[in-house]
């Protein structure tokens, strides 16, 4: 993977791929989960957490 399409996906210009998470975490020595984080509840806004 190049180095400009790595750049992209982490400035959000570009949008990864599963294989890209799964390599990403390859690197870093940690599972896909805990590189992604835990996911937003569907009931709560994702830019300030509020519910309803």
């Amino acid at each position: 993977m190049s180095v400009i399409a790595v750049e992209s996906i982490a400035n959000g210009r570009a949008n990864g791929s599963p294989a890209t998470a799964l390599r990403a975490a390859k690197a870093a020595g940690v599972s896909v989960d805990q590189l992604l984080g835990e996911l937003a509840s569907v009931q709560r806004c994702p830019t300030c957490g509020r519910s309803g």
